[in-house]
């Protein structure tokens, strides 16, 4: 079908409609972000519950042991109670997220319904960039995009999800026990708490697009599969700087958890490629 030509005129009201309803689809779901801010921020402190209880049942085991050891000690001086198997540790660490300055809390659930917005509304939104853009594309183009965007978007929230019950929970815990913990005791923040989680879940999510990348490039055929084989050492390299740059600390456990499964999508993306990428003509032969 021969595409209709639009008029300049034409396109910016089109592109005015297209930013109104995304504007207000984004607001609508800004608005019921802060509205379940509540449960909403009791499942994103989930990652630092998780490292808290963990590091919790490390402290009482190692307090029985020095009961065991000790006898004459009273349990009431290490749990709340005497009676054996009852109360609570005295010095667990508290799950509560702490706040340094006036606005944290306020700037938190700020930032909770902010990302919940994106985070729902972002179908729509690119929904509507797409029938926008979609008008200028030609049919293969399109198909291209319709068949890349799902596994793209799939792939993100497997790496988002990934990171959020995995990565993160694991790092923080790590993170918090590096040094003894009769020396130091982990205080999370909460403006510290959430730039650590969302700039690893959304990193995440972008390293995990990796594999569409490069199958994307081996079928259009700018990148041939066996480069990526020839050049896997280099990628190595590549992906511990992508990690460092990445990720928000200077620590390099987080970096590994993220190079780990930037190497094994890269292993994914070459076996895919050999399969899915188009061979290219010699000279000479036919069409």
């Amino acid at each position: 079908f021969a595409h209709t030509r639009m008029t300049l005129g034409e396109h910016l009201e089109e592109l005015r409609k297209r930013l109104f309803r995304s504007v207000l689809v984004l607001a609508i779901c800004f608005g019921v972000g802060w509205w379940q801010v509540e449960p909403i921020a009791g499942w994103l402190m989930g990652p630092w519950k998780s490292s808290v209880e963990r590091i919790n049942a490390e402290l009482v085991d190692k307090a029985e042991k020095t009961l065991a050891a000790h006898p004459d000690m009273h349990r009431s001086e290490l749990f709340t109670s005497d009676e054996p198997g009852q109360g609570d540790l005295k010095d667990r660490i508290d799950a509560r997220l702490t706040t340094f300055a006036v606005g944290d809390s306020f700037f938190f659930a700020m930032n909770i319904a902010i990302y919940f917005a994106l985070f729902v509304g972002s179908p729509f939104v690119l929904w509507q960039i797409w029938q926008f853009i979609a008008a200028g594309l030609y049919r293969h183009e399109k198909s291209l995009v319709t068949l890349y965007f799902p596994f793209s978007t799939l792939l993100f929230l497997i790496g988002v999800s990934f990171c959020f019950y995995f990565v993160v929970p694991v790092g923080l815990y790590f993170l918090s026990t590096t040094v003894s913990l009769e020396k130091i005791r982990p205080m999370l923040g909460l403006g510290q708490y959430f730039d650590f989680l969302s700039t690893m879940c959304l990193s995440m999510g972008l390293v995990f697009q990796l594999p569409i990348v490069m199958i994307f490039l081996s079928r259009i055929g700018i990148v041939e599969p066996r480069m990526y084989s020839k050049y896997r050492g280099h990628f190595l390299v590549g992906a511990l700087v992508i990690a460092a740059f990445l990720t928000p600390g200077p620590d390099w456990y987080s970096q590994v958890l993220m190079t780990i499964p930037m190497l094994i999508l890269y292993e994914v993306g070459i076996l895919i490629a050999r399969f899915s990428a188009k061979p290219r003509r010699r000279p000479g032969s036919p069409a």
